[in-house]
């Protein structure tokens, strides 16, 4: 893409749209995620009473039952992402490739 080209597709409305819905979305699982792992890794640390208990009187213990919820909820956020991206952001992304003539 030569430079002209570039700053058309850089100040476009559509790519503003994008790059910020990608930005947002993206920043929210980031935060999703982050929390879930603090959490744990907070609560092996200064709780491990707790996360050594036995959960529901088996074998598991709360430590367990929470690294399994944290894996989880990464599989979860990464479905989540996939699916609205396929939805909307390459819909949005084969938009701009048309109004910009690259299709």
């Amino acid at each position: 893409m030569s430079p002209t080209e570039t700053e058309k597709c850089l100040n476009h409305p559509k790519f503003k749209e994008l790059t910020r819905a990608r930005n947002r979305f993206g920043l929210v699982f980031s935060l999703i995620i982050a929390v879930g792992y603090a959490v744990y890794v907070l609560g092996m640390s200064f709780a491990p009473g707790f996360m050594s208990q036995s959960f529901g009187g088996g074998s598991m213990t709360y430590g367990i039952v929470i690294g399994v919820l944290v894996i989880i909820s990464g599989m979860v956020c990464s479905g989540i992402y996939t699916w609205w991206a396929n939805r909307y952001f390459d819909v949005l992304s084969g938009e701009l490739r048309k109004e910009l003539g690259h299709e």
